[in-house]
């Protein structure tokens, strides 16, 4: 008898330990959200809205950077400001991606928790439009009239985006508790050119393809407002500007006046030009081009992204996770392979996008409690390294530990900063969208 109820007190333990953790994630989740676009005691990682630099997420804020001395904002030729403070912005148009899949997936569900979608329905139009802008403002930073044509700049943050009229302080980052006072990005860091990696790059572009392929998938007739296109509608207009630039040259990018983007920023977008068409054709359906497998996808393309796939054994991580992501995108390609490899190089978050996009089943091998050991030892506080308050554990001090794996642990480059949490915040999201018959209802819970 001793033993018998010693047995159920152990189960009952265990039962009670499960559901503190679950909701405990989703709380964080929620935290992180909130630190994300800002509360009365945290200035947040962007500011939504409509205006330059506005809904782009900021990918690295440093608390203690001296505005008017900071290496990086000297030697890059940044614009220089008084006060302490300084948000970075880098990659932003691949990040941006994720954030896009980020309220996809709230939305979806929130929708599916029966909960109001009015917030994230305009949070994710604004970033939707974001993203437009982005595209217009290429030729405008290049002294052009702007132009709606796929060919993008990574960011529009100016030097002096820090400062904002008709605020308690003017101030855009700013509280009674901490103050951002310096800008660093590809538009505020030197002359945006085809040398400075400011431009489109067929990395920006899986990123951005990640949020697309959600929206599609899981909300495309749902709108922020009756008499505007839907969410999937505005997602199609994009892909197709985006694959109809990146062909016009047979997939190597080029700037307005002709000059190559050099490959090391991504300008040779041939290897991956196979799983970009292939993605187009699935997203717009014959809509604006009949088939985006053109000016070499299929005859040098494909053969270059199946070697790619065979040999991420000696590819560097970049090449690694941008094989894995975009492999993520392609319903036919092989769930077991891409299991396999995932596990491999540490990046379980693909199959799961994989299976939430396309309703397949996820490899056996990858199991519920492998992304919540992940889930899990996510600090409440968001994710970190090196700075003196920072409780990130190993796992979560890279700038993205689902596109830089190899930083989970930390960085080599001595880079200390406070990180945005997409990382979470797509996973959390993804594995509530899955298992969500066995979680906590969607529903924003904060201490």
């Amino acid at each position: 008898m001793f033993f018998f109820r010693l047995m159920i007190g152990f189960f009952l333990a265990i039962n009670c330990s499960f559901a503190q953790t679950v909701d405990e994630n989703l709380e964080k989740y929620w935290h992180y959200r909130a630190r994300l676009i800002g509360t009365n005691n945290e200035c947040g990682f962007l500011d939504i809205g409509l205006g330059r630099g506005m809904s782009l997420a900021a990918s690295e804020r440093f608390p203690d950077a001296d505005c008017a001395t900071n290496h990086h904002l000297k030697n890059n030729d940044c614009h220089l400001s008084k006060g302490s403070g300084r948000m970075h912005w880098g990659d932003a148009s691949l990040y941006h991606g994720l954030y896009l899949a980020i309220l996809a997936l709230e939305y979806k569900n929130l929708e599916i928790a029966k909960q109001n979608t009015d917030a994230v329905a305009q949070e994710l139009w604004y970033a939707l439009e974001a993203f437009e802008r982005l595209d217009s403002m290429a030729e405008v930073v290049l002294g052009l009239p702007g132009k709606k044509d796929g060919f993008f700049v990574r960011d529009d943050i100016d030097g002096d985006f820090y400062f904002k009229k008709n605020t308690a302080t003017n101030k855009r980052f700013s509280n009674e508790n901490e103050s951002y006072n310096c800008m660093s990005s590809a538009i505020s860091c030197g002359e945006p050119s085809a040398e400075s990696g400011s431009f489109i790059s067929q990395d920006q572009v899986i990123g951005l393809f990640i949020g697309f392929c959600m929206i599609d998938q899981l909300i495309p007739n749902q709108r922020y407002r009756h008499n505007l296109p839907t969410f999937g509608e505005k997602v199609r207009v994009n892909v197709d500007r985006i694959v109809s630039y990146m062909m016009k040259d047979r997939w190597k990018l080029k700037m307005p006046d002709g000059t190559p983007i050099p490959d090391k920023w991504g300008g040779n977008a041939i290897g991956l030009s196979f799983p970009i068409s292939t993605i187009a054709n699935q997203l717009t359906k014959g809509e604006y081009e009949k088939n985006y497998h053109k000016k070499g996808a299929l005859l040098l393309g494909r053969p270059i992204y199946d070697l790619l796939q065979l040999s991420l054994a000696f590819q560097h991580p970049t090449n690694v996770v941008l094989a894995l992501a975009s492999m993520s995108l392609l319903p036919k390609r092989s769930y077991k392979a891409l299991g396999r490899k995932s596990i491999k190089h540490d990046v379980i978050i693909y199959p799961l996008i994989r299976s939430v996009l396309f309703h397949q089943k996820l490899f056996k091998k990858i199991k519920r409690s492998d992304f919540e050991l992940i889930l899990n030892a996510a600090p409440y506080d968001g994710p970190c390294f090196g700075l003196e308050d920072c409780t990130a554990p190993n796992g979560w001090k890279s700038f993205n530990r689902w596109i830089h794996p190899h930083f989970k642990n930390g960085n080599p480059y001595g880079i200390y900063s406070e990180l945005p949490g997409l990382d979470y915040m797509l996973l959390y999201n993804l594995y509530h969208y899955y298992y969500h018959k066995d979680l906590p209802s969607y529903q924003q819970k904060l201490r």
